[in-house]
């Protein structure tokens, strides 16, 4: 398990950074759709969709809409996306449909937004090292919570939702997500006088994954399934991968682009 887990993960970072490392923003865009465009079929799949279900087709239309709309076109997407949750059912008049629906779509906008920042980090100056600072410290975040939460235990967050995610491991979490944003600032800007502004950087970001974690974790309990997927031997499923870069996502764009770095002094 161990090793599937190493060997896939490997994989995805030789494949992102290959990516990241072109002169356009395109390849990446095409990558964030792919790999969402899988998340949103299997968060359908968890509400008893197929994958041959016009259902999880129309919700990979309304991610795709959300991704590849341009900022004047972006509400009119969202309102296609809810006319399209809210009409199907009653357009192939089926029933059981209409208790699937209604979640599945929120998932299309769940997993669309984040899709849409991560393809909007990139496209900005300096995206390449945004997105490296963003994939680092929620990756970060991840393993530290994992590990410090195996290793000292302790109260549970919310056992109804995630039976083994510990508060001593949300701690760890937040820690080895601050490491990686100041290492981040070491490298990219030389200097630590932004010290303050990578540890809020980091806190921020490694709150908002881990929230992500915890809302799919919620979403696959009620549902009843262990992982999203298969599609990733040693991970699970891609949703289970990506959950909680997708919370993270909107966040860092928002930070990147509304001068809160600046203010911050956070060099990138």
């Amino acid at each position: 398990m161990l090793r599937q887990r190493v060997l896939t993960a490997a994989i995805g970072i030789i494949t992102i950074f290959v990516i990241l490392t072109l002169p356009t923003s395109i390849p990446w865009a095409v990558l964030v759709f792919l790999v969402t465009g899988l998340g949103v079929m299997e968060f359908a799949q968890m509400y008893g969709a197929t994958y041959r279900s016009p259902i999880a087709y129309a919700a990979v239309l309304a991610t795709a809409y959300i991704e590849f709309s341009t900022d004047w076109y972006r509400p009119l997407s969202l309102f296609l996306m809810v006319a399209i949750a809210l009409l199907w059912p009653v357009a192939t008049k089926n029933r059981q449909e209409l208790g699937k629906t209604s979640p599945i779509f929120i998932g299309a906008l769940y997993v669309g937004i984040g899709g849409m920042s991560l393809m909007s980090l990139r496209s900005l100056a300096h995206g390449p090292l945004l997105v490296w600072a963003l994939l680092i410290s929620v990756f970060m975040s991840d393993t530290c919570a994992f590990f410090v939460g195996r290793w000292l235990k302790g109260p549970l967050m919310w056992p109804e939702i995630s039976p083994k995610k510990t508060w001593s491991g949300a701690i760890g979490g937040i820690l080895g997500a601050v490491m990686a944003a100041w290492i981040f600032g070491m490298v990219v800007g030389n200097e630590v006088s932004g010290g303050i502004g990578y540890f809020i950087l980091g806190v921020c970001l490694s709150i908002l994954s881990q929230l992500g974690d915890l809302i799919e974790s919620a979403y696959k309990r009620s549902t009843g399934v262990k992982d999203s997927g298969w599609l990733l031997p040693g991970h699970g499923g891609v949703l289970d991968r990506i959950d909680s870069l997708l919370f993270a996502a909107p966040l860092m764009l928002w930070f990147a682009t509304s001068g809160v770095m600046n203010w911050l002094h956070i060099a990138y």
